[in-house]
């Protein structure tokens, strides 16, 4: 039975924690980063798009262009709202990414080795050592052989099923069952993507109704097509899959085309029953980095980028030394994740989507600068909760409510409920943010 000690032990070595690694290990840590499979590997739950925030953090980590050799950049977004589409820009030739995981992962592991982390695959973590109430290290068993590995930090890195979040019983807050599957496979991308102005957005996220469906370009001249039904729908989809997401795609005119005129590649892919929570992040020689510790609805695409952003804040929380720093760390990310936790619960509630919300996307079609707005949201400039002023919503709720319309006003004092909620849930954590900053 091998003992080694290390300043730090990450375990699970994906988008989180082979970053952490890569970050801890350029600033002088000893680090040991752990993956029960055997790695590269795919990650076969994962959509894999990144917001340009997460691709900074690729660049700084020195994997940003192998991306961009095989990925193409997606600079125009398009979201639909039943009859109202919007194409907004990211700005200064900033761009989304969706490179596949098997590679994306292989990139980061890479850079952590780089680095001068040891990286050690098919090593499956079995328990914790503990001095009393504090966790001094991690058992776990290499291709069949025990180890012990004593350190002054474990990483639970290890995604939203995360053993260490079990070991450590971190509870969760502000949980709940996720009310949509997801379901989507690849296609080959047909000629026409590139020069049909229709198709100008890399990304399309377009929901009619209560049914969501999303395109993302990917590598290898190909296309992810999605649909989140939900979970009221499970049972058929479940049944015959292939059939039920092609039969779902052709409902929507902007997808209809890229499969009749395409050649699908490899088996349909789903995920069912998710659940999205947030987890206390922090203890006596433990702390939960990316999905392990909050994990968020994929309707949003947001989780890689989120994944990647905590890595590069927590590492140095964790190089100060100081425990209460992991504290702080835990508390900040609550702050800075809540308003994109509540919309992308927002984003997937099933049922027709409000009258106002249909109004409000109308009008970011013909403006610029809500348009520029919609685009900082997935900057993680701004709270999804501040593109649309209230007087500027209340105005066109009255104005159609005049017109007879008058359901707007009801969605907006609704919408004005939601907010208040939100906001009064962001300065509790505020409030706890301060507490632990002293």
């Amino acid at each position: 039975m091998g003992m080694t000690d290390y300043d730090v032990v990450v375990v699970g070595a994906r988008c989180a924690g082979a970053t952490l690694a890569t970050y801890l290990a350029r600033s002088g840590a000893s680090v040991l980063l752990l993956d029960k499979d055997k790695q590269p590997s795919d990650q076969v739950v994962s959509t894999h798009t990144i917001h340009p925030p997460g691709i900074d953090v690729l660049d700084e980590i020195g994997v940003g262009e192998a991306v961009r050799q095989r990925s193409p950049a997606t600079p125009t977004v398009r979201l639909r709202k039943n009859g109202a589409a919007v194409d907004f820009n990211f700005q200064d030739g900033r761009a989304e990414y969706c490179p596949r995981r098997q590679r994306l992962d292989g990139l980061l592991q890479e850079a952590a080795v780089r680095a001068g982390a040891t990286f050690l695959d098919r090593t499956r973590v079995t328990g914790l050592l503990w001095d009393k109430d504090r966790v001094v290290g991690v058992q776990a068993v290499e291709r069949g052989q025990e180890r012990i590995f004593p350190t002054a930090l474990v990483v639970g890195a290890d995604g939203r099923r995360s053993t260490v979040a079990d070991l450590v019983a971190a509870a969760e807050y502000l949980a709940y069952d996720a009310p949509r599957a997801m379901y989507w496979r690849y296609w080959e991308t047909p000629g026409f993507w590139n020069t049909d102005s229709a198709y100008s957005s890399g990304m399309y996220i377009g929901r009619v109704g209560e049914d969501i469906r999303v395109v993302f370009q990917t590598d290898d001249n190909q296309l992810l097509i999605g649909s989140m039904p939900p979970m009221s729908r499970i049972s058929f989809w479940r049944s015959e899959p292939l059939e039920r997401l092609t039969h779902d795609l052709v409902e929507d005119p902007f997808i209809r085309p890229l499969i009749e005129e395409s050649r699908p590649e490899g088996h349909v892919r789903g995920t069912v029953r998710e659940r999205y929570f947030f987890r206390n992040a922090a203890g006596p020689g433990w702390v939960l980095c990316g999905d392990a510790g909050h994990h968020k609805d994929f309707v949003i695409g947001d989780g890689i980028t989120e994944a990647l952003l905590q890595a590069k804040t927590l590492a140095p929380a964790i190089c100060s030394g100081l425990e209460r720093s992991l504290y702080r760390w835990w508390r900040d990310r609550d702050v800075r994740a809540l308003p994109l936790f509540f919309f992308a619960q927002d984003e997937a509630r099933p049922g027709p989507i409000p009258d106002l919300v249909s109004l409000a996307f109308s009008h970011a079609a013909r403006e610029p600068e809500l348009k520029a707005r919609l685009a900082r949201v997935l900057e993680h400039q701004l709270s999804p909760y501040e593109v649309f002023t209230p007087g500027n919503v209340f105005r066109w709720a009255l104005a159609g409510a005049l017109r007879g319309r008058a359901r707007l006003l009801s969605d907006f004092f609704q919408m004005g409920r939601r907010v208040s909620e939100v906001n009064r849930e962001l300065r509790a954590r505020k409030m706890l943010a301060a507490k632990e900053r002293g």
